[in-house]
Parts: structure tokens; C-alpha cells; sequence
């Protein structure tokens, strides 16, 4: 089992990271770290090398387990679990979901305090009640067809929410069949009356769950603020851009900062440091660096 990613850089010394440990689940674990079947090209059609792509460039804590490794004691470190894709596949799980035991351990785990986010089918394995066999966590399943004569429960989006963690561009796509399973969740996305995006209490933790993720600037500052509020922390954090179309990284051992227009457009963003706020004009695609 690898452990978190330590990046190393300018001047020999750490960049500054966001105390957010997240584990990506699936059946290869660290062999198949930051990447899937191919190159991304190859795989633009899973979601998951999406939502590595969006990691690759985040301050927080990353790393790669397998269905193994979490019942082997795996989850001891991490506040966020990442299960995504399509049902059968070795990144959503497959049969590993058949695995009572790992059921059971998931659950422990965030019932303790963990969050799990579930995207696309996540834990989805035919002959159970739940389709999703993390549905009680998640707050949502799928209709395959033979739920088709239930009752759905009806919900409002909750605004607030949805002004808290989805930045203006954000793309979530709708997938059919999915509803909620309870009247607990907290839609905070939907599309022509389902749920693309929902939170779900679940003992001290919670789940939640993107009908889909593709990856551009918006998505991956959602993929970050869930990952802040999956921790119970507040999305506004020291050296984090006020913009999705930029990004920065700061490096406390040299005091510099270094600021990225991730767009094709000029962008003015601040940046909160501990010396107070930075701001910075940026040129299309142009990198600055200040000291701090």
C-alpha cells in the first residue's frame, strides 16, 4: 500500500498542503496510482481519470488502495474516500461490493467521522437490496428497472449549499434512474427532478454523491471546496485563489509564492496569506511569483 504523495520542490522544501488526507478506492490500488487503463485520451470516458486529473493539482494529501488494503486497516489515515465509476469495472468495484465485511468497514468508517464521494455508480453490485450497496451512506441508489412502480422521495435543492460548493461553471450531468433513499439528503445539483449532486448524513461522517465529474477549472475548485467540507473545514483557506481559473502554490520554506491563469483570459484573483491578501493581474496562461 503507497502512502500519501510528499511533494518536493523549490529550494528543497514542501509546498504548502491542505490537512486533507483522500484515498482513491479501487481494485488496483497503488498499482494503478494517478492513472487508469491508458493516457488520459484513452480514457477520457471514465470519470475517474477526470477526477485524478483535477487531484494531481490540489493541496491536498493523495493516495491509491485497493478493496484489500481497506480491509487490511487502510482507512486508519484518511478523512476522504473517492469511489468512481461505472458498475463492473475494476474502478467502481465490481464484485469486491459482495464483500460483507468490506461493507461493514466502510460503513464503521464513516458512521466514525469519514466521508465517502461516490461518483457515477459507486459501489454498485447486482443481488442486494441496494443497488449502491453504500446507499445508506450515500443517501442515494439507482433504479435499474425493478424499482420502477416506488414512490420517489421528493426534494428542494438546498440553495445555500449549492452556493457554498458550486462555483459558477461547474458541469455535473445528469444520470437517470438515480433518487434519493431516504428524506435526509441535501440536494445541493439537480437536473429534471434527479439529483446530481447530494450530501447525506451518516453518524458522525457523511457521503456524497456526483452523478458524474469532467474535468476543466470549475469542476476542479467544486472537487476541492467538497473535499475542505467533507473535513468540516471552510472552504476559504489561507493560499487558495478567489478564482477557479487560477490556482497557486506556496512554498514556506522560500516564502514564495507562485500564482497560474489556468484560462485564455486576463483574471484578477487574490490570494489570503498570513501576511494579509495578495493580489494578482494575470495575462492568459501567464505564471507570477511573489514573496511572501
Amino acid at each position: 500500500m503507497d502512502e500519501f504523495r510528499t511533494i518536493k520542490s523549490m529550494h528543497g522544501g514542501g509546498v504548502y498542503t491542505l490537512p486533507v488526507n483522500v484515498a482513491v478506492l479501487h481494485s488496483w490500488g497503488a498499482l494503478r496510482s494517478w492513472t487508469l487503463s491508458g493516457h488520459f485520451h484513452e480514457t477520457y470516458m471514465h470519470d475517474l481519470i477526470h477526477i485524478n486529473e483535477s487531484l494531481a493539482g490540489l493541496p491536498v494529501n493523495v493516495k491509491f488502495i485497493s478493496f484489500e488494503d481497506v480491509e487490511n486497516g487502510a482507512l486508519a489515515d484518511v478523512d476522504v474516500v473517492i469511489n468512481a465509476g461505472a458498475a463492473g469495472t475494476a474502478w467502481s468495484g465490481g464484485s469486491a461490493w459482495k464483500s460483507g465485511s468490506l461493507v461493514a468497514k466502510m460503513q464503521e468508517w464513516v458512521y466514525n467521522g469519514g466521508c465517502l464521494i461516490g461518483v457515477g455508480e459507486p459501489s454498485a453490485t447486482e443481488g442486494y437490496a441496494d443497488y449502491f450497496r453504500m446507499a445508506q451512506v450515500l443517501g442515494v441508489d439507482e433504479d435499474t428497472g425493478a424499482k420502477v412502480c416506488h414512490g420517489k422521495w421528493q426534494f428542494d435543492v438546498d440553495e445555500a449549499l449549492a452556493e457554498q460548493l458550486i462555483p459558477a461553471g461547474t458541469i455535473i450531468p445528469k444520470k437517470e434512474g438515480i433518487f434519493l433513499t431516504d428524506g435526509e439528503a441535501k440536494v445541493f445539483a439537480a437536473e429534471d427532478g434527479i439529483p446530481t449532486a447530494a450530501e447525506h448524513a451518516f453518524g458522525k461522517g457523511k457521503g456524497i454523491y456526483l452523478a458524474g465529474y469532467q474535468y476543466n477549472n470549475a469542476n476542479t475548485r467544486m472537487l476541492l471546496q467538497l473535499l475542505l467540507h467533507a473535513k468540516g473545514m471552510s472552504v476559504e483557506q489561507n493560499y487558495l485563489t478567489d478564482c477557479a481559473d487560477t490556482e497557486c502554490a506556496y512554498y514556506p520554506n522560500s516564502k514564495k509564492l507562485v500564482v497560474i491563469n489556468n484560462s485564455d483570459r486576463v483574471q484578477t484573483t487574490t490570494v489570503m496569506t498570513e501576511a494579509g491578501k495578495k493580489e494578482f493581474t494575470l495575462q492568459p496562461f501567464e505564471t507570477q511569483m511573489a514573496d511572501v
